[in-house]
């Protein structure tokens, strides 16, 4: 991980952080604060100012990050490799992780693994010459069906669970086109609040691409994504 990222990560950590604080503190403030109202007492008027500060801090926090995502221009996360990772590789790797019984085929261009590795994951690995979003979807939908019903992957799980679920969707191309561009640069927040994360990997020639991670997220947004980079950099270039 760069130092960029690593910088931005923390910045996105400490703020998460905080709120989630400012949130505790509010919570328990306004309850004491009801409580000692009936009590004459300057304690109630301790907690009203508490809590007005974590309120006052909460509307700054997003203020500020809306801001920053206004006035700065995401762009893909990359990471380099030493060498091209092609669609045949990136199989490879996956097929050494995993038994055959959690592997599937839809077509020579889809492939599907289910295997445990910092996440409980879902992968669906897709090879294109020239990236289409709604070729993807389709392909990636029909593979996911598969492997619901041949693996028999039941789609309820309780939420301790899915906490460390993820579904990676793994795009090898030799061209990164202005489709895959602007998909890759969409906030992968919106897609790690779900119950089970998803996060979207490019891999054009030796670069892994991932979505940047901006805005308002909580702390276990942040942590699916560092996970992200960790399989990235443990998994995917230590294979390379």
């Amino acid at each position: 991980m760069n130092e960029e990222i690593k910088l931005h990560i923390k910045k996105l950590q400490r703020r998460a952080a905080l709120s989630l604080i400012a949130i505790l503190l509010t919570i328990i403030s306004i309850g004491f604060g009801i409580l000692f109202l009936f009590i004459p007492s300057f304690v109630a008027i301790i907690f009203f100012v508490i809590t007005t500060g974590c309120i006052v801090y909460l509307i700054h926090s997003s203020r500020t990050a809306k801001n920053e995502a206004k006035e700065n221009i995401y762009k893909p996360v990359v990471f380099n490799g030493d060498k091209n990772l092609t669609f045949g590789k990136i199989v490879s790797i996956f097929e050494n992780l995993t038994s055959e019984e959690n592997q599937l085929s839809a077509s020579e261009n889809v492939r599907f693994f289910r295997l445990k590795k910092i996440f409980k994951l879902r992968t669906v690995i897709y090879r294109t010459d020239s990236f289409n979003k709604k070729d993807f979807d389709n392909a990636k939908d029909r593979i996911n069906k598969k492997a619901n019903k041949e693996l028999k992957i039941s789609q309820w799980v309780n939420r301790m669970e899915a906490g460390n679920m993820m579904r990676f969707n793994i795009i090898c191309t030799d061209v990164l086109n202005d489709a895959l561009y602007q998909f890759l640069s969409q906030n992968a927040n919106r897609n790690l609040t779900r119950v089970e994360g998803i996060i979207n990997i490019a891999v054009v020639g030796n670069q892994i691409m991932i979505p940047p991670l901006y805005n308002e997220c909580d702390l276990a947004e942040i942590s699916r994504y560092k996970g992200v980079i960790k399989f990235i950099n443990q998994v995917l270039l230590n294979n390379n």
